[in-house]
This record gives C-alpha cells, structure tokens and sequence, in this order.
C-alpha cells in the first residue's frame, strides 16, 4: 500500500498511514444529521463505527471467507479478525446525490417548517490532517492499534473479489490479520459508489472490543472550518439551528448555500434587438 507516514520514531506502535491524498490540508467534508451534530457540540465527541452496520454488503465481504484446498479441506477464515472503526467523509464540497443520501427533510406544506428536524443535514468541513491528528491523539490512550486516512478508490465488483482471492492465494489465510493488507481493502468500493468520492477514516484495534463505537475526543471549534445547515431549510429555520449551535458553543464560520434558492433571471435588451 503506497503511502505516507504520520508519526515519529517515539510512536513506532502506533502511527498513522494516508494512502492516496496529496494535501492533507484540502477540505474533506461530511453531513451529520442535525442530532448527531448538535450532540457533537454538547460531548466534543465524533465516533467511529463497525464497517459491518453500513448498508454496503459488500463491506463485510472479507469477513467471512470459505477457502477450498486449504490442507486438503475447506476453511472459513476471518471470523474472528480484529476490530476495525470506520468515519466517512467526501472531497465534494456540494451535492444534491449526498444530501439526500445522508439526511432527510419533510416539509410541513402550511408553515414550510421541517418535521423531521434531528435527521436534516448539516454539512461540516475540515481537513485530513486535523482529523487524522484528532484520531492519533485518542488512539494514544486506548488498546495499541493503527489509524489510517485515505482516498477511496472504485471499482469493478469482480475486481474486488479477485483481488481479495489473489491476496490469498499469495500471502495465506492470515492475510487480512495484517492491517496494512485488511485497511487495503477497506479502501476499495463498487464503481455504483463513486459519486461519494469518499476520504475514510479507519482505526484497527489490535485487542478485542465488544463496543460497536469508538468515540473520538475533540475540540469542534479546532476540528470544524466551517458548517452549513440544510440548505433545504427555510430562513427562519436556519436562523434557529444557529442560534442552537452558538449556544452549545460553537464559535466557527457558518456558511449559507444557495443550492437550492429560486433566482429570478432579468434580461435586458437593447431596442435595436430585434
């Protein structure tokens, strides 16, 4: 896995590797429901969660493999793998796909106000080095393990499966114990996904963990550049998520979008147009 090394000779077990970003100070993004975010603020928490929850099947693909001819008999191997937390983020700055993959608004058809406000989006910016310092400096204090940060990379499903039986073959059916080879992997989605461009954010436990969340400490006024509610929302309701987000004590910028605002268009003509 090419990559690159954050981390000195004092912290040889535990680094942090990023594959395939090239500025780790250009913004990444990521739309939090609004309930996740204002939790956020009050707890100064982000959390990272078990691949195996995501919708994507084929996220725990490599977690449960039946290889035949193994000492002359079939094995099923990596049930027992170490565990892994995973955080999503994208380089898309805006997009309709996302924010409607990711939050939901419902509008009350007399008033315009949300009526699902805990699951409309707010979108938040940052950069891959704040993030990946953030996760070393938690990882410090708990079981030794690993970070990564990288670009996902999509494509073919055959490919994917080929390249986990290659891996295999050539390294053994202890391959994926391996973080390096294990977070290779996780950095692979299906072409149907790329409209997600997606930066993520991985943390490999080398001890066993029955928790399905790891909870990152942060300062969210040094974490977060910058945020934007839905901008779905209507005016008034925007003003009132901001106000919510200053009193819990978020002092950064706050960004309106115009993604979804009605322009009327003025054209004028000279009398000797036509």
């Amino acid at each position: 896995m090419a990559e690159n090394v954050i981390g000195n000779v004092e912290q040889q077990r535990m680094y942090a590797s990023v594959k395939d970003i090239a500025d780790l100070d250009a913004p990444i993004y990521r739309i939090f429901p609004l309930w996740f975010f204002e939790e956020c603020l009050r707890i100064k928490h982000i959390t990272l969660i078990r691949p195996h929850t995501w919708e994507d099947p084929l996220e725990v693909v490599g977690d449960a493999i039946a290889v035949n001819g193994w000492a002359d008999k079939q094995v099923v191997i990596n049930q027992d793998l170490p565990p892994v937390f995973a955080q999503c983020w994208s380089a898309t700055a805006e997009s309709d796909t996302l924010l409607r993959a990711y939050s939901r608004v419902d509008k009350d058809t007399h008033f315009r106000r949300n009526t699902s406000p805990r699951y409309e989006g707010v979108q938040v910016r940052t950069t891959t080095r704040k993030l990946i310092r953030a996760l070393m400096e938690k990882a410090k204090g708990s079981p030794h393990g690993k970070c990564y940060i990288g670009t996902v990379r999509y494509i073919p499903h055959n490919e994917i499966l080929q390249g986990i039986a290659n891996t295999i073959r050539s390294h053994g059916i202890d391959a994926f114990r391996e973080p390096d080879v294990r977070a290779d992997l996780l950095f692979l989605k299906r072409q149907a996904f790329q409209h997600e461009a997606e930066v993520r954010l991985l943390y490999f436990c080398n001890e066993s963990c029955a928790d399905n969340l790891f909870r990152v400490p942060i300062d969210p006024n040094e974490l977060f550049d910058e945020i934007t509610f839905d901008p779905r929302l209507e005016l008034f309701e925007q003003r009132e998520r901001e106000a919510v987000a200053r009193s819990l004590g978020y002092k950064g910028p706050i960004r309106e979008s115009d993604l979804y605002q009605r322009i009327i268009l003025q054209v004028s003509l000279d009398r000797d147009s036509n």
